[in-house]
């Protein structure tokens, strides 16, 4: 037998290798982005397969069985290019043209660049009024599941990240600071004088001493400042010490949720709205409390810990 004949299968096979190589590469990128990174990899993914692996093996049908089974190569390969260069496309204009989520109203925001807000419900509470009223872009940290935290609370951010050393798309260990820090200012930097809003503190000090924790809310304030974001962090006397608590409000401003929300909503309908339910003036925030319990009841689980990780240090 030739290297002319030879040459077909020689085809085949390789069309088969770059295929099987190109959806596992493939994968591991839809697996590893969101959208709309990770429609483009099964995109790619399903090219692959009809390009490689079925293209390859039409090739050696139409050798070893019947010449006509180029016809099925044919199509395989026409489908598989009209797919990719379609979702390619696709991807270049999303690329250039801004989501449309992202043109926001030109309304001042009342907000500081750090801030701190001591109740759970409040902080829900401000949330749906930034939502409704300042339409910023919101990146959410919280110890709860993405789709629980939603539910709960009734706010759509535009992005999650759920602090777990569970294996989730959203999700990022407690002890991952670096990491989280990575993700927080790639979000304030894409989205200029947007808010990132942050929850369990109080979790990231079971693998992390407040020194460590501490640097990292620092840094993002510092990225946040320089882009005119907000950073707002759920904390208080309950899930921190006094010491840290003092430490913290060196840099976080502590908030007043219902100057706030008047300056967001105008006076006229912010007085309209009885006092009694000013702070929760959306009916679905009050579905947060049962969280804001469970948190309360995990904070005070940890500062025995945190007190005895501290006596043991000092010893």
């Amino acid at each position: 037998m030739g290297l002319g004949n030879l040459a077909p299968y020689f085809s085949g096979a390789m069309l088969i290798v770059i295929g099987i190589y190109g959806m596992v590469k493939s994968y591991w990128e839809w697996k590893g982005h969101d959208e709309p990174i990770r429609r483009l990899a099964l995109t790619l993914m399903v090219s692959f397969a009809l390009f490689g692996v079925i293209g390859g093996i039409a090739v050696f049908l139409t050798i070893a069985v019947d010449p006509e089974f180029w016809i099925a190569e044919a199509i395989v390969v026409t489908l598989g290019y009209l797919l990719l260069a379609n979702e390619s496309l696709s991807m270049l204009e999303k690329l250039r043209t801004p989501e449309k989520r992202h043109e926001r109203r030109k309304v001042k925001c009342a907000l500081p660049v750090a801030g701190i807000i001591k109740s759970r419900d409040d902080a829900i509470t401000l949330l749906k009024a930034i939502d409704s009223y300042a339409d910023l872009p919101l990146l959410v940290i919280g110890r709860e599941h993405p789709e629980e935290w939603r539910n709960k609370t009734g706010v759509e951010p535009d992005d999650y990240i759920w602090l777990t050393r569970v294996e989730h798309k959203k999700a990022v260990s407690p002890s991952s600071l670096h990491v989280l820090s990575g993700k927080v200012i790639g979000f304030i930097r894409d989205n200029p004088g947007g808010v990132v809003y942050i929850e369990g503190i109080e979790y990231m000090l079971f693998y992390s001493d407040f020194k460590a924790v501490a640097k990292f809310l620092f840094s993002i304030r510092d990225a946040a400042m320089i882009e005119s974001a907000h950073v707002l962090i759920l904390a208080n006397e309950d899930t921190l010490s006094p010491e840290q608590m003092a430490i913290l409000k060196k840099e976080f401003e502590e908030i007043d949720v219902e100057k706030i929300l008047e300056k967001l909503m105008g006076p006229a309908l912010f007085g309209a709205i009885p006092s009694r339910k000013r702070r929760d003036f959306n009916a679905s925030a009050e579905g947060s409390e049962e969280g804001s319990g469970a948190g309360e009841e995990k904070a005070e689980e940890a500062r025995p810990l945190r007190r005895e990780e501290t006596a043991e240090e000092g010893r």
